[in-house]
């Protein structure tokens, strides 16, 4: 039986390992106390028994790896209720979010008038057809901005790709992130018209799906937080013999012929094949020596730092209304984002007592000034979000029961224009080297289902070497 390690006990590395376990040895090695990454939760100190996600909160449901690893693991799918929506801050005020758009961008100018206004909209409805982009790839927000307009791109396109990315979105690549909108970009074409085009198709299918039922959920979580896939990983990994360490920080790797050494401060492991499920600024120092080209690349990968703060907030002025917010770097805010988690999950709303609600507070986008939130304590974190989350929402007799503040260090890669590219030569250098793989969020995807994907992808690839 070949033996495997693999690096990272995040979701990459535990689903890499679940694959691999019941035909492999299989080792897994955490430099935290805890596995999981950007998967955890809290009870806020008891407060909340049933848990409650600090890191992501939902996955993709129209996307199947995470529904169906799901269904494999014995977890029971939750929607988020189809009776809350959210909205975004324009000019002071919370507007709902345009729900006919490819994130953000609309088909039809008309959709995005209320919260852009007269002006804005025309602008948006008079497209600047720009030239064909000089290679494949262009960033997201300047190109959008010199077709539809920089209101429309600040005001709503910002802040959807911010609560994915926690970027800017002229920071951001377009093939990477919203490759939907590619096509208008690489063939100057109206990007209005091919929205349009997929928000058609999008309705098409949605009915086909339903077949006059209720539509077909975005997203999926589970009762006590996406989080829970971790545990029944762990459990299925154990199951199967495979070995976890935790507290572990790998020092360094090396190969030779054909076998792979990992060095921690406690032990050398040797084996068959090396799995680096860890972020690029750790992986690029592992494989320096191995793979120096895909190392200086991974370099070059940045990363955004975010805070969240879950709360329990006692209700003094009746229900929350709607699911949440999201604020645009342009306003003058300390949160970029909140969630009215009791609102949005319903399993979260009938498990804490009444008059009360969840919320999570969310702090931090790639590009801010060093220091502006990072040097606060954790109590400055948690007044200042509140005291901005009362005067957003107009709420200033609701009061804090609970609240903690976690911090995500370096957690989001950013996919700079070229992002694609780039991963793709790393893979060609990476597989020309016998027995490595690289899995995580640093390649084709930082979300839940793009993150499976990858490891099973690269698990595959390792059961297919042995055959």
């Amino acid at each position: 039986m070949r033996h495997i390690t693999i690096v990272g006990g995040g979701i990459s590395g535990l689903v890499t390992a679940h694959r691999l376990a019941p035909d492999h040895r299989v080792t897994l090695i955490e430099a935290d106390s805890r596995l999981g990454g950007c998967l955890h939760s809290t009870t806020l100190n008891g407060t909340v028994p049933v848990g409650l996600d600090t890191g992501a909160e939902a996955s993709l449901y129209r996307r199947p790896e995470t529904k169906d690893l799901a269904a494999e693991l014995g977890l029971d799918v939750e929607f988020p209720s189809t009776k809350h929506s959210s909205r975004v801050l324009s000019k002071g005020r919370l507007h709902a979010i345009p729900k006919r758009t490819v994130m953000g961008v609309p088909g039809d100018s008309t959709e995005v008038r209320d919260l852009l206004g007269p002006a804005a909209s025309e602008r948006v409805a008079h497209e600047v057809i720009t030239a064909p982009i000089d290679g494949g790839d262009v960033s997201l927000g300047d190109f959008l901005s010199d077709r539809l307009g920089a209101d429309l791109v600040d005001t709503l396109v910002d802040p959807l790709l911010g609560g994915v990315y926690a970027g800017r979105c002229r920071d951001l690549s377009l093939a990477a992130t919203v490759p939907a909108l590619l096509p208008a970009a690489a063939e100057g074409t109206s990007v209005l018209e091919l929205v349009e085009t997929l928000l058609a198709a999008r309705d098409a299918q949605s009915a086909a799906l339903a077949d006059g039922k209720t539509p077909r959920p975005v997203f999926m979580s589970l009762i006590g937080g996406i989080n829970r896939l971790v545990p029944a990983l762990v459990e299925g990994i154990r199951e199967h013999n495979g070995t976890i360490h935790t507290d572990t920080r790998v020092n360094s790797v090396h190969v030779d012929n054909g076998r792979w050494t990992v060095e921690t401060e406690d032990f050398s492991l040797e084996s068959d094949g090396l799995v680096l499920a860890t972020p690029a600024h750790v992986t690029k120092d592992l494989i320096a020596e191995v793979a120096p080209r895909s190392a200086s690349m991974l370099a070059s990968v940045p990363y955004a730092s975010t805070a969240l703060i879950p709360a329990l907030v006692e209700l003094g002025e009746g229900e929350l209304d709607g699911s949440g917010f999201l604020i645009p770097p342009t306003e003058k805010s300390f949160i970029k984002a909140s969630t009215f988690v009791s609102n949005k999950w319903p399993w979260t709303g009938e498990r804490i007592p009444a008059g009360t609600a969840l919320i999570r507070m969310s702090i931090g986008r790639y590009g801010d000034e060093p220091g502006v939130w990072q040097d606060c304590t954790d109590e400055e974190l948690i007044s200042q979000a509140f005291d901005d989350w009362q005067a957003t929402v107009g709420r200033s007799s609701d009061r804090l029961i609970a609240a903690e503040a976690h911090r995500w260090e370096r957690a989001l890669p950013q996919y700079l224009p070229g992002h694609g590219e780039m991963v793709a030569r790393i893979d060609e250098e990476i597989n020309d080297i016998a027995g490595l793989e690289l899995a995580g969020s640093a390649y084709f995807g930082v979300g839940i289902p793009a993150c499976i994907s990858r490891a099973e992808t690269v698990a595959q690839r390792i059961t297919s070497m042995q055959s």
